[in-house]
């Protein structure tokens, strides 16, 4: 009796365990390889350019730090690490990350989420779309649909 039981079970069993066994595999696979994670073209810290002084920000930031930029030294400072970025205009910081990349003739389209809670509009979190060329390793330009802006990465060492 307990045979046929046995039987039956094992006879139910096998269809349904199929499935299940396919699904652990196919899990096994997909999620052994790492992901890639997405970081920004450049990294660093940048300071808008003033056309009239372009080499006064990096060293008014170097003299007074992040306190240039209330101080109305700077207008604006980004900086730039692996998949956030943190923007200081005024009193005014945030902090993003990035949702997506994607390059098209040398100009990257990023798509970024604030980082805090406290932006978030009813429930969802905001997005961001910006275009961003490297024009060279020291100069890049930001279009994010109506304003173009340029920028000079702030090096530590000074160029050769």
């Amino acid at each position: 009796m307990s045979n046929e039981v046995n039987q039956k079970f094992s006879s139910h069993a096998c269809p349904v365990g199929l499935p299940a066994r396919g699904l652990l595999i196919a899990s096994l696979v997909f999620f052994s390889f790492p992901s890639t994670a997405q970081v920004y073209p450049v990294d660093g810290v940048w300071t808008s350019i003033d056309p009239d002084f372009p080499d006064s920000n990096c060293v008014a930031l170097k003299t007074f730090g992040v306190e240039a930029v209330s101080n109305k030294s700077i207008s604006e400072l980004m900086i730039f690490s692996k998949d956030k970025r943190y923007d200081v205009k005024g009193d005014v910081r945030n902090e993003t990350i990035i949702k997506s990349i994607k390059k098209a003739d040398g100009i990257f389209r990023i798509t970024e989420t604030f980082a805090t809670k406290s932006v978030w509009w009813l429930g969802f979190k905001r997005k961001t779309t910006y275009f961003l060329k490297v024009v060279n390793p020291m100069k890049i330009e930001i279009w994010n649909g109506t304003l173009l802006s340029r920028y000079a990465k702030c090096d530590r060492k000074p160029p050769i």
